[in-house]
């Protein structure tokens, strides 16, 4: 009896078939060819099937997520294959872009303020303290990056995954943490703000990329990507509700799920201590 064949979903499969008729139909076929062009011929033959799985093992090695179709998404060990852990070298460059966006309004305020003789401006001591708040600063952003997204897992009960980077369309796209639950996507993207003169542009950049990740997931899958925004006030004279209006009015520019949060530095901290 004649079992009933599914569909044939492994790649290595289909192309062993592919190759298996072009070898079977080729030796049929060479009787039939010239004497001078029979060993082309065969030489075609021996390096056809080579060939293929040399590409196809080259496409997975380089640009693996050309092998999913739209469909394989649904299935959620496929879709994570997408999301990677970025790399130290990344995490690193992040960080600094980070510190650097922290730092910018309050360099530029100190900037303005009237300077002591040139001599005393570069002497030691000055370098050493800039030194010291460079380092409390990224240790900060560090921080409120860990805290804000260990508050939010615990508020929708899941597991995130922190530094991550998924490429799409040759673009390379970087989170503080990612989850997935079911149909959704859970993004977490964290600012620290420590000025009342802070731009409402900070979150511009993540937004724009989240925009055309929704928008590639809209067209190849059915998977909702919600990105949580998490404003992070380290800063007592920052009034929180004012800075969340205006990050809201910035943000509603684009066609994002995005959910913003905005929160003090001492009130994760506290969170934290009170259920670690």
């Amino acid at each position: 009896m004649i079992e009933k064949v599914g569909h044939i979903k492994n790649p290595l499969t289909v192309i062993a078939i592919f190759a298996a008729i072009a070898e079977i139909s080729g030796t049929t076929v060479l009787p039939f060819i010239d004497s001078k062009n029979q060993e082309t011929y065969i030489w075609f033959l021996i390096t056809f099937p080579v060939f293929l799985v040399s590409s196809f093992f080259l496409t997975l090695n380089f640009n693996h997520r050309v092998l999913y179709a739209p469909s394989d998404y649904k299935y959620e060990s496929n879709f994570l294959k997408m999301f990677d852990k970025a790399s130290p070298e990344e995490q690193e460059q992040k960080l600094r872009e980070e510190v650097a966006e922290s730092s910018e309004v309050c360099e530029e305020a100190v900037d303005n303020t009237p300077n002591e003789s040139t001599e005393t401006s570069i002497n030691s001591q000055n370098l050493y303290r800039k030194s010291n708040k460079n380092q409390q600063l990224m240790a900060n952003v560090t921080l409120a990056e860990k805290l804000a997204v260990n508050s939010l897992a615990k508020k929708l009960n899941l597991q995130f995954k922190t530094d991550v980077k998924v490429q799409i369309n040759k673009r390379q796209i970087f989170f503080d943490a990612v989850s997935y639950n079911g149909d959704e996507i859970h993004a977490v993207e964290v600012k620290l703000f420590r000025s009342q003169l802070a731009s409402s542009a900070r979150f511009d950049k993540i937004l724009l990329e989240t925009e055309n990740f929704q928008r590639y997931f809209s067209e190849n899958g059915s998977k909702k990507l919600i990105l949580h925004l998490y404003a992070v006030v380290d800063n007592p004279e920052i009034d929180k509700h004012k800075l969340k209006e205006r990050l809201e009015r910035f943000n509603s520019r684009y066609d994002v799920d995005a959910r913003l949060e905005v929160v003090s530095l001492d009130d994760l901290q506290n969170e934290w201590q009170c259920n670690p």
